[in-house]
Parts: C-alpha cells; sequence; structure tokens
C-alpha cells in the first residue's frame, strides 16, 4: 500500500479502493499531510463537502499556506456557495504569489469586480512573462474578454476569446486531438450500431430504481434541472458530471481506438457487458445507494448502453435554440471539453447531438423529457412540475424555493446562478455575436 497507489486510484474514481489505501496509512500516520489532502480531493470527488473540507484544514494546519492546499480548500468553499470565504483564500494565496493566475480566475469566477485595477496590470504583466505556461495564457485571456466586453468592445472581446480557446486547446493538445477522435470518427459513427458480448445479468439496484441522467450540451439549463430535482427529493443522490459511463467505456476500447495502424472506418465498437457492468458497479458503488442523477451531459451519444444496464433509467434532455447555444459555450471557459474552442467544432458537434438526441427521442419517446431552457425560465411552474412529474417526485409549495436550500453545491461554472431565483431567460442576450456563426455557415 502506498500514497501514490491511492492517488491514482482516486483519479480513476476507485474511491472505496483508494479510501482502503488512505485510511489504513492515516492509521500509520495521521499527521502526513499528502495522505490528508487526498482525503480530501477523494471526498470532493464523492460530493461530500463537509468531510472535504475537514481534511483539507486538517492537512493545511499540517503544512500551512500550501498552495495546493489552499486552492482546492477554496474550491470546495466555492461549490458550497461560501463565496466570502473562497475570496478570502484566493486573496491569501495572491499575497503569497503574486503570478499565481488560477487564483486570481478563483476571484473572477466570484466576481468579475474582484479583479481591481491592480490585480489587471498584474495580469498584463505575467501575460507576457515567458515562464507563464499556455492553460494559465489563456485563463488571462478569457479574464481580458471579459473586460472587454464589459467596455462594450466587442471586436476586443472575440480577440481575446480566440487567444484564450487557442492557448486552452493546446495546453492539452494530446488529450485533446484525441476526444476530437472519438467524437467526430467513432461513437459519432457507431452510437446506434453497439456490439454487446458476454450477457451479464443486471443487478437489482440498477434494475429496479429510475436513476436520472441529464443529457444535452452545456449552458443550456443543466445545472438549474439537477438543482430543482435534488432540491425537491432527498432521496435522489446527484453525481454531478460524474463521467462513470463515458470512463467505463474508453477502459474497454481505450487501447484499441488510439493505436497507430487503427482503422476507424472498419471498427465495430464493442463492448462486454461483465466487464462493463463491473466497471460502473465498482464506480457508482462509491456512493450512497439512492437513485442516481448524473449530469454528465455528453451521454446522450450512451443511451443504448445505459439502458442495457439502467433500464428503467430517465433522461431529460435540456436544450436552447441553435445561436445561443453556439454562443453560449464560446463564450464560457471549459478546459476539458475539447470541442469548445471554435465556433466550427461547437457548430459540428452540436449538429452530431441533435442527429443523435431525434434518433433516440424517437426510438425512447417515453425515455425522454425535453426541456427548453427558455421554457424553464419564462413558465417556471410549469416546466417544474413537468420535471418532478417525469421523475416521479411529488412536489410542495417550497418547490421553486431552493435558493433558500443551503445544502445545496455546484462544482461548474454555474454555481452562484443554482441558488438565486430562476431569471427571465434574455433573447436578444447573444445576438450582438450571431455573426461568428454566419461566417462559418458561408
Amino acid at each position: 500500500m502506498s500514497y501514490e497507489t491511492g492517488k491514482l486510484l482516486i483519479n480513476h474514481k476507485q474511491f472505496k479502493k483508494a479510501y482502503y489505501i488512505l485510511s489504513k496509512l492515516l492509521t500509520d500516520k495521521p499527521d502526513d499531510f499528502k495522505v490528508n489532502f487526498q482525503m480530501g480531493k477523494m471526498y470532493y470527488e464523492l460530493n461530500d463537502l463537509n468531510k472535504s473540507i475537514f481534511y483539507f484544514k486538517k492537512s493545511n494546519k499540517l503544512q500551512p499556506n500550501n498552495p495546493n492546499i489552499l486552492f482546492n480548500l477554496a474550491l470546495v468553499n466555492q461549490a458550497m456557495g461560501e463565496v466570502d470565504k473562497a475570496k478570502e483564500i484566493y486573496l491569501n494565496l495572491i499575497s503569497i504569489n503574486s503570478k499565481d493566475v488560477k487564483s486570481y480566475y478563483g476571484l473572477f469566477v466570484l466576481d468579475i469586480q474582484n479583479i481591481n485595477d491592480e490585480f489587471l496590470k498584474n495580469l498584463e504583466t505575467i501575460k507576457n512573462e515567458n515562464k507563464i505556461n499556455l492553460f494559465e495564457k489563456s485563463l488571462i485571456n478569457f479574464m481580458f474578454s471579459k473586460f472587454a466586453k464589459k467596455k462594450g468592445n466587442l471586436d476586443e472581446e472575440i480577440s481575446f476569446l480566440k487567444l484564450s480557446h487557442k492557448h486552452c486547446y493546446n495546453s492539452n493538445l494530446t488529450f485533446n486531438k484525441q476526444s476530437d477522435f472519438y467524437y467526430k470518427d467513432i461513437i459519432s459513427k457507431n452510437f446506434n450500431k453497439i456490439i454487446f458480448d458476454n450477457e451479464a445479468e443486471i443487478l437489482p439496484e440498477f434494475n429496479n430504481q429510475n436513476h436520472i441522467f441529464i443529457i444535452g450540451l452545456p449552458r443550456s439549463g443543466s445545472s438549474l434541472v439537477e438543482t430543482i430535482i435534488s432540491h425537491n427529493e432527498s432521496n435522489i443522490n446527484s453525481v454531478g458530471e460524474f463521467h462513470g459511463i463515458n470512463r467505463s467505456i474508453f477502459e474497454q476500447i481505450g487501447k484499441i481506438i488510439y493505436q497507430k495502424d487503427f482503422d476507424f472506418k472498419k471498427y465495430k465498437l464493442t463492448i462486454d457487458k461483465k466487464k462493463f457492468q463491473a466497471a460502473i458497479i465498482e464506480k457508482y458503488d462509491n456512493f450512497e445507494k439512492k437513485i442516481y442523477l448524473d449530469k454528465s451531459l455528453e451521454n446522450f451519444f450512451n443511451l443504448e448502453i445505459i439502458l442495457q444496464f439502467f433500464p428503467n433509467a430517465k433522461f431529460i434532455h435540456t436544450y436552447r435554440n441553435f445561436n445561443d447555444a453556439v454562443i453560449g459555450i464560446y463564450q464560457t471557459m471549459l478546459p476539458e471539453l475539447s470541442w469548445t474552442h471554435k465556433i466550427q467544432d461547437i457548430i459540428d458537434y452540436i449538429n452530431i447531438y441533435n442527429k443523435i438526441i431525434n434518433y433516440f427521442k424517437n426510438k425512447y419517446p417515453d425515455k425522454i423529457l425535453d426541456v427548453e431552457l427558455s421554457k424553464l425560465s419564462n413558465q417556471k411552474e410549469v416546466e417544474t412540475k413537468k420535471i418532478l412529474d417525469f421523475c416521479n417526485i411529488k412536489y410542495n409549495d417550497e418547490y421553486l424555493n431552493f435558493d433558500k436550500n443551503n445544502k445545496l453545491f455546484n462544482k461548474t461554472y454555474s454555481f452562484l446562478q443554482v441558488r438565486n431565483k430562476i431569471k427571465e431567460y434574455e433573447d436578444n442576450k447573444y445576438k450582438p455575436y450571431f455573426h461568428l456563426i454566419d461566417k462559418k455557415n458561408n
């Protein structure tokens, strides 16, 4: 048993195995700050944010002002809506290191007003230094794009956005190229003709529960739907953007599709059901056994696979109009999504998504509920009741008052929005940017 093994298991979302190793290590050395830190990371992944804070704080006491510990502690507070606490930590990190770009970005995400003139000058200086990495350049340019937007300088905003996306994509080039290949040439061409080998008996915890999967595109209201469901039903365990299905797919096919001599034109996507079931048990079994709410949006590709193992699953498809979707995604920092960094790539991905979601809506009409963001925003009560009815959740007089629920958390860009009342949809919000789409479609 070693610390490195526990750390690796957390990265692979094998939390029960990681806990076994890390707890044994803490029994022998309870004051090992690195092990306490990994426990904090593990509980963050498991959405047990109180335990995560406990271990991060303990780790910080053992090694005060460790930037990595403090940054992760800020992220947990941010996810819990503890904005002032997160802000205090980010400011502390900047006082320790005035070139800590991630902490400037953390402050910015909390509130653009947190980036004062002094901080802007610091970022301008940092941007021109040789030691700065591509991802840090990406974050700085993204922040600058928002300040240009605030000033009403559209051309400057778009220029900074292009630079930000370029640096972000290149900062993780191999992964992003592999991701693009998978979406464009593997799953989009095989989603409806997957071969299932090696039958496995469906387990009761998968077969007898109406587990919920929120699918669609980013910036389409998925976090809002997740919040509505979580607020109204305590027996539903939100695992967030867990990506358990995608990870289990890659565990089977990753070594095949990324070989140098791989011919994707002859490839037939095959899933070993026994191995796959073992993989998803290992992942989902880390969470308390309730009804799972999984907000891994890319699962619209995986409906056929999911229904093999979760036959009673329900899918909530959140969406918005095409143009708003394209621009909303382009104006958001989504570093883990390879297709979000160019307008044309976003358009291509959305076209694939539309083709696939329409196919599954025709095949499984009773399994999928459409939720349009503009309707959810403008017809709150009607749409919320529709969502709750679909999920067999009884609603009460407080079903829309989730802004008063201090137990909610969100680890995405929408962490502040889910704590506010639902706002009216802004029809013309992205209209000044539609020319970017028109250019690409000419």
